[in-house]
């Protein structure tokens, strides 16, 4: 129930959000003559010296409409802008950008609404955000687990066989039904080592590969060591050496981090071990790991409380790609990018929302399909209709968007994992 109010407050609070950058069009002129704000004769539905609306309320009815007019209509603006947006992209963009602002709702006022309308069907559908993450299996814990199981199924037939033999031999009955339970725990048991101690005994040959290539690595940087202090002592060039000799650090350090986690795993009472990787840059990325590793459930809750506050960050990370389709075209400005960029992101965001909705109600394979096909579709005639392109350059431009939108949606989890690791 919690899940469902909350989604039901994040989507009055982006409508109200997303009214507020919204200019108002369209509502009646009351009968009064002077702004009651301001007392300047009145022209029209709005104060041209305030911009207050003529007609005010003060009843609990059109306040309680207020919050469905912010919800459902937008000032009815919201009508006749979905359709184009999910059919006609690149009309809407185009009249949008030309000038014909007051007939639909505002990329911006969209985009904001959106937002919360993505992270509340995400709390309904996933009213605790998602499953506990368990902890994953490692050696120690296999082990023990696998001992357990095997020792309690042992305990039961050693019972049972005891009981057998105090049984009386007359009792021909009593002996079968005890026959039958030695029967099923050694089932039990056979089914256990085929199962848990396979895993245990594959688990255990991963990490002796491990081993065995970490002996192997150690040995390559001790010998580019001593063959890198030979050529220094006698006067050789050692970029090569340097260069191959940093390559096997990084490369120990990896395969110390990947036995350390296979060893070790990541229960409560047992520490990750974690070598620092060392190259440029990594020192996000480290801390993120660590991060993850201790409290992995801390962290997703972090990169969805980030996501949801800076999602606004997509519309300037993308911005620049779309660019980059028509930099040599000077009639096309970074605003008409931005249009485009904003209306885009928004129907993909109504889209996967749809797609959601369809896959949690039993429509999976429609959503999929949706979810699938049409982005790229959308694109194109995003891009035919709103650049007036050629249908190949709508096409070729859509292939690299496609690429552009992976780039930027890459760039955008980067900049919130970063941001939930610090």
């Amino acid at each position: 129930m919690s899940g469902e109010l909350a989604g039901a407050a994040d989507i009055i609070t982006g409508a109200a959000l997303a009214r507020a950058v919204e200019p108002e069009a369209g509502e009646g002129r009351g009968a009064e003559k002077a702004c009651l704000n301001c007392g300047t004769a009145l022209i029209g539905a709005h104060c041209h010296m305030c911009g207050q609306k003529a007609h005010v309320h003060r009843t609990l009815h059109e306040f309680g409409h207020d919050i469905l007019h912010s919800v459902l209509h937008f000032d009815g603006k919201i009508w006749r802008t979905l359709p184009l947006l999910f059919w006609k992209p690149g009309d809407l963009t185009r009249r949008y950008v030309h000038g014909e602002r007051a007939k639909f709702v505002s990329p911006l006022a969209l985009f904001l609404f959106s937002v919360f309308l993505t992270f509340a069907t995400f709390n309904w559908l996933v009213p605790d955000g998602g499953a506990s993450i368990p902890a994953p299996d490692t050696i120690e814990s296999v082990r023990k687990e696998y001992q357990t199981d095997r020792k309690e199924i042992e305990e039961a037939i050693a019972a049972l066989e005891a009981e057998k033999k105090a049984a009386p031999q007359a009792d021909a009955a009593d002996i079968e039904r005890i026959d039958g339970k030695i029967a099923r725990n050694r089932e039990r048991l056979q089914k256990l080592d085929e199962s848990q101690g396979r895993q245990l005994r594959q688990m255990e040959a991963a990490n002796e590969q491990f081993l065995t290539e970490k002996r192997k690595i150690d040995a390559d940087v001790a010998r580019l060591e001593a063959s890198l202090e030979a050529a220094r002592k006698a006067g050789q060039p050692t970029q090569k050496l340097e260069e191959d000799l940093e390559g096997a650090k990084m490369a120990a350090r990896v395969i110390n981090t990947a036995a350390g986690g296979l060893q070790n795993g990541l229960d409560e009472d047992t520490e990750w071990t974690f070598t620092d990787l060392n190259f440029p840059g990594s020192g996000a990325l480290n801390k993120a790991v660590k991060t993850a590793g201790k409290n992995p459930q801390l962290l997703l809750y972090k990169i969805q409380s980030n996501a949801y506050k800076y999602s606004w960050a997509l519309i300037p990370i993308s911005v620049p790609f779309v660019w980059l389709l028509f930099f040599w075209r000077r009639r096309f400005k970074m605003f008409d990018h931005a249009v485009f960029v904003t209306y885009s992101i928004t129907f993909m965001m109504l889209l996967g929302i749809i797609c959601a909705i369809l896959i949690n109600t039993g429509f999976g394979a429609i959503g999929g399909l949706l979810l699938a096909f049409y982005p790229p579709i959308h694109m194109y005639r995003q891009l035919h209709h709103a650049y007036q392109t050629s249908r190949f350059g709508a096409f070729w431009r859509m292939c690299f968007l496609s690429f552009f939108a992976m780039t930027a949606l890459m760039l955008f989890t980067m900049l919130i994992v970063s941001l939930g690791a610090s």
